[in-house]
């Protein structure tokens, strides 16, 4: 299934987005950092998929989309006990996801497997 990794990606940052923050971590680490990787990995899915999929859609449409599920996270938030929304926060989800979707087209391109 092409989109399959993109699907569970998007479900694994729903739940951790559901979580409340402990602050319990026994090291620090930045939280756009946090973001930036988490979303890059949801860019590499997408491009993923849309190199699998019977139909090829655009990239603004998967970036687009990638984008709108970045902020429909951060509004998340909002509503989970000790987290909050935040633009910065979201910046970083768009970064991480515009540098994983170009990062793995263009690993796709040099090692020829692009559709």
């Amino acid at each position: 299934m092409a989109w399959g990794p993109a699907t569970f990606w998007a479900a694994v940052l729903f739940f951790l987005s559901s979580q409340q923050l402990s602050g319990t971590l026994r090291f620090q680490v930045n939280d756009k950092v946090v973001h930036f990787v988490l979303y890059a990995v949801l860019g590499c899915a997408l491009a993923f998929g849309r190199g699998r999929a019977g139909w090829t859609p655009g990239h603004l449409l998967l970036l687009s989309i990638g984008l709108l599920y970045g902020l429909s996270d951060e509004i998340h938030q909002s509503f989970v006990p000790s987290r909050t929304a935040s633009l910065g926060d979201w910046l970083a989800d768009a970064v991480g996801l515009l540098a994983g979707y170009a990062g793995f087209l263009a690993l796709s391109r040099r090692l020829g497997t692009e559709r």
